[in-house]
């Protein structure tokens, strides 16, 4: 008896919590977020790449994560990077932008199940962006960088195809963290007439911040920075840019597309480890 009482107490216990999250994944399939900021879509946020030679930087969770003082699995608590990302929310420079997930405000149809219900719980981190995003700025969509993780239906083969071009002909600079590619098979950037590589470290990389930009400062300026490493490639990506770079904070550029050419399974579990730290 007194374990079925325990057990009903804590129904009671969690109710509200469940009707919360009721609410907000009622309110999201309503699209009652899509006016809260100015979001481009991914397909509208590749066009706009295709087309003007700028540098940008994704957020998405662990960013989000990081500016409310907490850390994540690649990456301590640094009240420094902090800051740095708070404020480069609001971008100022010409030729830069930022990217914020469209799917967080806007009801995306064809979403991957495990994705479309971590969008619905995304209700501190939709109200942390609104409270500290500029409402009239357009902001690109970071999902551009990893769509095989995050549709369940698109035209992948188009759209990667698009990617390609992104890079081809071009002369590549890419700062990663050690060996984070080794057990890839399809290369994205294969058709890059020269690809260089500059390595840091692959976990609590803004450690290393100054060393790293120290470093990529003597890339060449005729090279596109393509820069894999986390929150850091944030501040990063900014800084290059201020010298006259262009840079791009490509996340997952790589690994989607192989695991879109391999065809990997995108259940939960397979979509958890494609996150976690390489």
């Amino acid at each position: 008896m007194k374990k079925r009482w325990i057990k009903i107490w804590k129904k009671i216990k969690n109710l509200p919590k469940r009707i919360d999250r009721e609410i907000e994944t009622f309110l999201y399939k309503k699209d009652k977020f899509a006016d809260w900021l100015h979001i481009m879509n991914i397909e509208e946020s590749l066009t706009y790449i295709e087309k003007h030679p700028v540098s940008f930087y994704r957020y998405g969770d662990g960013e989000i994560a990081l500016m409310m003082g907490e850390g994540i699995a690649f990456q301590q608590a640094d009240a420094r990077l902090a800051r740095r990302l708070r404020r480069m929310l609001k971008p100022t420079l010409p030729g830069i932008k930022a990217a914020i997930p469209y799917y967080y405000f806007h009801y995306e149809r064809g979403l991957l199940d495990f994705v479309e219900g971590f969008a619905c719980a995304m209700k501190i981190q939709r109200r942390y962006l609104r409270a500290h995003c500029d409402k009239d700025y357009v902001y690109l969509d970071t999902s551009l960088s990893q769509l095989y993780q995050s549709y369940e239906t698109y035209d992948f083969d188009t759209y990667f195809a698009r990617v390609r071009r992104l890079f081809t002909g071009k002369k590549v600079t890419l700062i990663c963290g050690e060996g984070i590619f080794k057990d890839l098979k399809y290369n994205l950037l294969a058709e890059c007439e020269t690809v260089d590589y500059l390595e840091g470290p692959s976990m609590n990389a803004f450690s290393e911040y100054d060393s790293i930009l120290k470093r990529a400062l003597a890339i060449p300026k005729d090279h596109l920075v393509c820069i894999v490493l986390g929150p850091t490639a944030k501040p990063l990506v900014y800084d290059l840019h201020k010298k006259g770079y262009q840079a791009w904070d490509i996340g997952h550029f790589i690994k989607d597309y192989d695991a879109y050419c391999k065809k990997t399974a995108r259940d939960a579990d397979a979509i958890t480890a494609f996150y976690k730290p390489d």
